[in-house]
This record gives C-alpha cells, sequence and structure tokens, in this order.
C-alpha cells in the first residue's frame, strides 16, 4: 500500500504548479489548453468508430481502432498535465505516456506494411477516372499539340526578349545556336558569328581558356550540377567583355553528353565594382595600420606620463612619510585646530605637556584651557588671521594642565585654507617654556623654523595632491577629446577603459587631499565612489543589477595599496558590467575588503551573471584588463583565486604592506 501510494500520490517531489509560480493566468492557459487538447483527443476515436460502422467495405477497419486508441492515450497525457499542477504523480504520468509510446510505435509499425497494399485499392472514383481517361486522351494529344506550338512561340519571345544571351551547343556535331542576343553582347550582327564551337573557342581569352574548359569537362563527367564559369571574351571591337556562363548538359541513355544549353551574361560593370572596392578596401587597411601606429605611440606616451606620475606619487608618500614622522615625534607640540577652536588632531607631545589624553583633547577646545588672562590676546590674534591681516602669529601664553596647575607655552599658529580661499583649519606649535625661559630666545628661534617647516610640508602635500588630481583630469579630458576623432569601436573601447583607469587613480588623490590623514584613505568610501562612477560611465539601470559593498568603514589603505586595489576593482567590475549581464538580464555585483587575524587582507569581487565560458583560460588570453589584475596582484604579493559555479568570484588575499 505505501509503494502504491508513493506511486500515485508521491510526498518526494513538488508538484508543476510551481514551475508556474502558481501564477493564476499561467496555470488557467495550461489548464484550458490542455482540457481542449484532450477533448478533442476523446471526440476523434468517436468519429472513427462511427466512420467504420458507416463503411463496412473499408478495408484494414483495425488499422482505425488502433489510431482511435492511440489518440486516447494522448488524450489522457493532456489530463495527466492537468493532474500533476496539484499531485506530483509523475510515476503514473510517465507509465501512461510510456502506453501511448507503446500504441503510437505498434500503430507505426503495422502501417508500413500496409501502406502498399492500401495504395493499391482502387477507389471507385479512380475506376470512374480510368474509364473516362481512355475519352480524354485524345482530347490530350491534340492539346498537348497545341501546347507545344504556343511553348515554341514563348521561346522564340524569350530569346527576343530576354537580356542574356542563349546558346545551345550540340556535343557530337560541335553546332552551336548563339541568340541573336548574344552575338549583341560582344558587339556583332547576327549574320557575323556562324554557329560553330570554335567562334567561342577562338574568342575566350588565353588566360581563362584552361580554367573554363576544365569546368566543361567537370560538368560532362556529372562532379558538378551544372556548368558554371566567368572568363573573359573578345569583343568585335577588340576590347574583352567579362562574362558569366551558366548550362546544363543532357546526357543520352550510355551517359554521353549529347548537348548542353546554357546562358551568357554579361558581369562586366559588376567586375569593376569589385576591383574599385578591393582597392578601397586596400586603402582602408593602410590607414588602419597608420592609425594603429599613431595610438601605439600615444599608448607608449601615456605609459611614460603614468611612469612620471607613478615616480611623483612615490615622492609625495616618502614625504608625506616624512611629515607623519615629524608631526608624532616632534619635541613639541603640534595640533590641528578648528575654526571653532576644537582640537582636531594632537600629537603625544602636546598631550604630555598638557596632561591629557588625545581623546580628551578632542573633546575641548582651546578657549576650555587658556589661562583668561590670556584669552583675548589670542582670539585676537585669530580673528586677524581669518581676515587675512596677517598669515601666522606667535604668541607667549599660558595653559590650565588637567592636573590644573599652569604650563608657560610659546604658541605659533598658521591658517590652512580650501582652494576656494575658505579657511579649513589651524595648525599650532606649541612649546613648553616653563623651565627654559633661560634660553627662551633660542628656543623661539627653532620653535618658528619648525612651524614653518611644517607648514610648507603639509602645504606642499596638499599642494601636490591637488596638482596630480588635476594633471590626471586633463589627461582623462585629453583622452576624451580624443576619442572623439576615433571611428574604430575597439579602440573607442580602449581609450575609454584607460579614461577610467586614470580617473580612478585620480579619484585617490581627490580623497587623500580630502581626508585629515593625508597618508590613507577611507577604502570603504573610496569604492562607492569608484564604483558608483563606473555605473554612471556604464549607464547601468540600478533596478536590473544591484551593488552590494562590504567594506568596514576604520579600514584605511595607503597609496601603495589603495591603487592596486582600486585598478582591480575597476578592471573587475568592467568587465562584470560588460559581460555578465547581456540582454537587459538582472543580478548583482558584490564586493567585499576584510582584515584577517594573521595581518593579511581579503578583497573579493563577484557577480551571479552568466560566467566564464566553457574551459576558459586566462593565462591564454591577451586582454589588458587581465594583464593588469594579474600584475597588480603580483605587485600586491597575493594569491588570485577564481570560481566560477554561479557567476564568477575572484577572490585575492594578499599581506597587510
Amino acid at each position: 500500500m505505501e509503494a502504491l501510494n508513493n506511486f500515485f500520490f508521491p510526498s518526494q517531489f513538488i508538484p508543476h504548479g510551481h514551475c508556474y509560480l502558481w501564477r493564476p493566468g499561467l496555470l488557467w492557459l495550461h489548464i484550458i489548453s490542455d482540457s481542449l487538447i484532450a477533448l478533442a483527443y476523446y471526440s476523434i476515436p468517436l468519429l472513427l468508430i462511427y466512420f467504420v460502422r458507416k463503411r463496412p467495405d473499408v478495408p484494414f477497419d483495425w488499422i482505425f481502432l488502433m489510431f482511435g486508441l492511440f489518440i486516447v492515450a494522448c488524450g489522457t497525457t493532456h489530463l495527466m498535465d492537468i493532474w500533476t499542477l496539484w499531485y506530483p504523480s509523475y510515476w503514473l504520468s510517465g507509465l501512461i505516456k510510456a502506453i501511448t509510446a507503446f500504441v503510437s510505435v505498434s500503430t507505426a509499425i503495422e502501417l508500413v506494411p500496409l501502406i502498399p497494399k492500401a495504395l493499391v485499392i482502387p477507389s471507385p472514383a479512380q475506376l470512374e477516372a480510368a474509364n473516362s481517361q481512355l475519352a480524354k486522351e485524345i482530347i490530350g494529344h491534340k492539346r498537348t499539340e497545341n501546347i507545344l506550338r504556343e511553348s515554341e512561340q514563348r521561346w522564340q519571345l524569350a530569346l527576343r526578349g530576354n537580356n542574356d544571351g542563349i546558346f545551345d551547343w550540340n556535343v557530337k556535331t560541335n553546332e552551336v545556336f548563339f541568340s541573336p542576343r548574344w552575338k549583341e553582347m560582344l558587339g556583332y550582327e547576327d549574320h557575323d558569328i556562324c554557329n560553330d564551337f570554335n567562334e567561342w573557342k577562338t574568342r575566350v581569352h588565353p588566360n581563362d581558356f584552361n580554367r573554363v574548359i576544365q569546368a566543361i569537362q567537370k560538368h560532362f563527367a556529372k562532379e558538378t550540377p551544372f556548368y558554371t564559369s566567368e572568363y573573359r571574351l573578345l569583343c568585335k571591337n577588340c576590347t574583352y567583355k567579362w562574362i558569366l556562363d551558366r548550362g546544363q548538359a543532357l546526357w543520352d541513355e550510355d551517359a554521353n553528353v549529347v548537348r548542353m544549353v546554357g546562358s551568357h551574361t554579361d558581369i562586366t560593370e559588376q567586375k569593376q565594382a569589385e576591383k574599385a572596392l578591393s582597392s578601397l578596401l586596400e586603402q582602408l587597411e593602410t590607414k588602419v595600420e597608420q592609425r594603429t601606429a599613431q595610438l601605439t605611440i600615444i599608448n607608449e606616451s601615456l605609459q611614460a606620463e603614468i611612469t612620471e606620475r607613478q615616480r611623483i606619487e612615490k615622492a609625495l608618500r616618502e614625504s608625506e612619510q616624512q611629515f607623519r614622522a615629524a608631526f608624532h615625534q616632534a619635541a613639541v607640540g603640534i595640533a590641528h585646530v578648528a575654526i571653532n577652536g576644537r582640537w582636531l588632531l594632537v600629537n603625544q607631545r602636546l598631550c604630555d605637556i598638557l596632561g591629557y589624553t588625545s581623546q580628551e583633547m578632542q573633546l575641548r577646545s582651546f578657549q576650555d584651557i587658556t589661562y583668561p588672562d590670556d584669552l583675548d590676546t589670542d582670539l585676537k590674534y585669530v580673528e586677524q588671521v581669518l581676515a587675512g591681516s596677517i598669515q601666522t602669529y606667535s604668541i607667549e601664553k599660558r595653559y590650565f594642565r588637567k592636573d590644573n596647575s599652569i604650563v608657560w607655552t610659546n604658541l605659533t599658529v598658521s591658517l590652512i585654507r580650501e582652494p576656494s580661499g575658505e579657511p579649513k583649519y589651524f595648525i599650532s606649535v606649541i612649546e613648553d617654556i616653563s623651565e627654559r625661559q633661560a634660553a627662551l630666545g633660542e628656543r623661539k628661534r627653532s620653535e618658528e623654523q619648525i612651524q614653518a617647516s611644517l607648514i610648507e610640508k603639509e602645504v606642499l602635500l596638499k599642494e601636490i595632491y591637488h596638482r596630480v588630481k588635476n594633471n590626471l583630469q586633463v589627461i582623462s579630458s585629453l583622452l576624451n577629446l580624443q576619442s572623439e576623432y576615433i571611428k574604430d569601436k575597439r579602440d573607442l573601447e580602449i581609450f575609454q577603459q584607460s579614461q577610467q583607469r586614470i580617473a580612478s587613480m585620480a579619484l585617490i588623490h581627490e580623497k587623500l587631499y580630502q581626508s585629515h590623514d593625508l597618508a590613507r584613505i577611507n577604502f570603504s568610501e573610496y569604492i562607492q565612489d569608484l564604483v558608483s562612477s563606473l555605473f554612471t560611465s556604464y549607464e547601468v539601470d540600478e533596478d536590473a543589477i544591484s551593488l552590494r559593498i562590504n567594506i568596514a568603514d576604520h579600514i584605511l589603505l595607503g597609496l601603495d595599496t589603495a591603487i592596486p586595489c582600486s585598478l582591480i576593482v575597476h578592471e573587475l567590475v568592467s568587465n562584470s558590467l560588460k559581460y555578465a549581464f547581456p540582454a537587459g538580464r538582472n543580478g548583482e555585483i558584490k564586493i567585499e575588503f576584510r582584515e584577517n587575524n594573521d595581518n593579511t587582507f581579503t578583497l573579493i569581487v563577484a557577480d551571479n551573471g552568466i560566467g566564464l565560458p566553457c574551459n576558459y583560460n586566462f593565462n591564454d588570453t591577451a586582454s589588458l584588463g587581465w594583464q593588469l589584475v594579474d600584475a597588480l596582484t603580483n605587485q600586491l604579493v597575493g594569491n588570485l583565486n577564481i570560481l566560477d559555479a554561479v557567476g564568477v568570484v575572484f577572490h585575492i588575499t594578499f599581506a597587510i604592506l
């Protein structure tokens, strides 16, 4: 009973309606269609049975019953299709289909010997037609004679009206009928050429003669179904015309050729057009080669420019490292102070001078810990700096330490402004002069030099970041202008890809310029901007292709790591946008970047698109994008793994630089 229950009501399968997502419209479409088909299949056998009963004289009436059984089985399979929408009785459905297959194959087998027998059975109409056929044959002969006469007349009209020449070659006698149009094409009158095969042979161009004869012989040997040849034929004015010959031979009972009839078409203008087109193609190939050479030169120039930019970036990183070392290891207190007086960034020496931790300092303003008698003088200088009256100032002032004791300091302040001229923040250099009053003068001079050096390096570093970003944007704009003159789609794509790569590097410098940490950028914020730019560039419908980014906000990367990672993300996301979702396919692109416990980073770029082609080998690929990904992975001393189970996943692991 359990086996029968599993056979008729199996629980391990799901009803077929799940495939249609239980959509009412789609379900009713299949229910109504299968019901009507089943109704038709059940009604046809009834009609066949009715026909056999009404016509007992029809032989082989059992074949009609087999057809009826076959049609009933087919109708039952359609009813099972309705049943399996709700009940997954696929074993029962398969059994019914097997019965249908057995009945249909049996019917087909029985029909094979039956057809010849059925064909020889004359019907009453055939018997009556045989009686009247003899009477019609005499009339048919007369009608045939009239048709032959009309055909002869049409043949003569076709010869006169056809724009192609006609020839009829009697191979045994070598006599050839040349139509008037055949002769006219070559500039001859009808009487200028006699009906002899040599008239044609002597006019074929010597360089074409052997090839034409071989084509005729192959057709005569039945190697080709018909004769076709293009060759030059001598005209009356001693010039040659290109002719297209097409013909069909006639063989006798002994397989000997007796005649060949064919047409003769003037294709001189077509040949001239082909020659002109060939010349144009050669000119186009020459221009393409020249353009390719120009692009090669431009690419080399761009590569040299990129190398120079990398050298500048290296110098910037070294300068930045020196600045960071000077800031944090300075023997004096150094701080970035907001326009409202709040401490933004302080070094350890300043914390030691005032007795606060860095976090405690950032919760306060300089007004909170300034000695009241010195505050007005300090604020007065601040107003002058903000107004642009002075660039910097230096005063001796007192601060309250955390333990409420007073410390004498020498304060030097300068203002950093935005490119628009708006004030950004103050740089303050604070030296503890409480215990060194005797050497105050010398210390003040040293402090001024350190302060000036720090200010210059800070300004220089930001200026270099700003200029590098602007120069990369200029290069991107030049590539954009140059791409407007490129017609070749492949060359245009190469320019656009180069432009996007440069834009990704420019974005890093822009983020560094805007960042308070001049050595590192927030990688999560940077990737968000980079991928948004790519989606805009490729005009991606965000409702069709979604983006999921999983990067912690605390991850900060330096230039040595940020630039290779950004270029890798740029290449892989670009490839996903271009190839993973063809024909409006929906999907998702995922970017994940995490810091592991073993002092390594993991970068994952994945999509759930169509995946890689079968047996695709990256090592045999000449793509510049893949070469960049491979080279940048090696630059990071990382390992690249590629998974293509669903879509494609690029998994890169590298050590923290």
